[in-house]
């Protein structure tokens, strides 16, 4: 497994390195960051969803095994946070981001090095099913904590506008249809989405902060540990429950072991978050699912030697 995640962490280095090197000419992080976001990234995307293919058995447990958790954490977070009342309203918003949002590029990067193409759809499907729901519950979030109005309008209109959210989308929707993309469209994006990944992983070391002066240790480890280890643990409880076959177990204890997502700062930042807590906590987990990953797709089977 190290094999598999060794070079991503490689990766990520190299964009901290090249951010804080004089190497890396002005405005490449912003340049490369938006290529990624609205043009690579969208079309690996879509191209890849538009050929999915699953069962409907399959997809119903996989929505489950990943909503419920996400869900069900939200749902103890919103509980639980009231009674820490010394945590300034701004963190409570990034501690939900960094206990239910997962770094797609990171997850994608992985699932194609370490699973087989079937299992490797299925986190791709898990990420297109999450995603917007993922979303949602980021800026409901932030504006609940900063005080912000967001009308139910201006969500829909932000998620309107993700390029990301599109292109999953508009891939689904060619996926239901039946619909074959020509071979020569589907040719150009894949060259153009298999750029996405390097870079996007170059994008998230470039956003590495290791200034954690700031930062609340224990906000830090809890929220690592909760996004880390108990989401997963959370999806293949509901796997077996559901008797979910292994390829969709793995793909959603996968999906729910990802570390934070890197664009879950700059939404802080804009929205009135924790922005510091936040780069820590992408930080962190970042560093940390080097090994926790490996440990957490050993669940399924801990779980199932205990129930024997």
């Amino acid at each position: 497994m190290l094999d598999y995640t060794i070079p991503v962490l490689l990766i990520v280095l190299l964009g901290a390195w090249l951010k804080r090197s004089r190497f890396a000419p002005d405005g490449f992080f912003p340049a490369i960051e938006w290529f990624s976001f609205f043009v690579a990234f969208p079309a690996l995307l879509f191209v890849n969803t538009a050929r999915l293919q699953f069962s409907g058995t399959a997809l119903r447990d996989l929505t489950a095994a990943t909503l419920l958790p996400t869900l069900a954490m939200v749902a103890l977070l919103v509980a639980m946070l009231p009674l820490a009342r010394r945590l300034p309203d701004p963190s409570r918003s990034s501690i939900i981001q960094g206990a239910v949002r997962p770094s797609t590029y990171f997850g994608l990067a992985v699932a194609s090095l370490l699973f087989e193409d079937a299992t490797a759809a299925l986190v791709m499907l898990a990420l297109a099913i999450c995603l917007p729901v993922v979303n949602v519950v980021a800026v409901v979030a932030l504006a609940w904590w900063s005080g912000t109005r967001v009308s139910a309008s201006g969500i829909a209109m932000a998620l309107a506008k993700n390029p990301i959210i599109v292109a999953t989308i508009a891939g689904a929707l060619v996926n239901v249809s039946g619909l074959a993309l020509p071979a020569s469209l589907a040719n150009g994006l894949d060259i153009v989405g298999s750029a996405s990944l390097a870079l996007g992983l170059v994008c998230v070391g470039g956003g590495l902060d290791f200034r954690w002066s700031s930062a609340r240790p224990l906000s830090l480890g809890v929220t690592s540990a909760l996004k880390l280890l108990a989401l997963p643990l959370l999806a293949v409880g509901i796997c077996r429950l559901l008797g979910a076959d292994d390829m969709v177990t793995r793909a959603a204890c996968f999906y729910a072991a990802l570390p934070t997502a890197s664009n879950a700062y700059i939404m802080a930042r804009q929205m009135g978050g924790d922005a510091p807590l936040m780069a820590s906590l992408i930080t962190l987990q970042t560093l940390l699912a080097i090994a926790t990953v490996p440990l957490a797709l050993h669940i399924p089977g801990w779980l199932a030697a205990i129930g024997t």
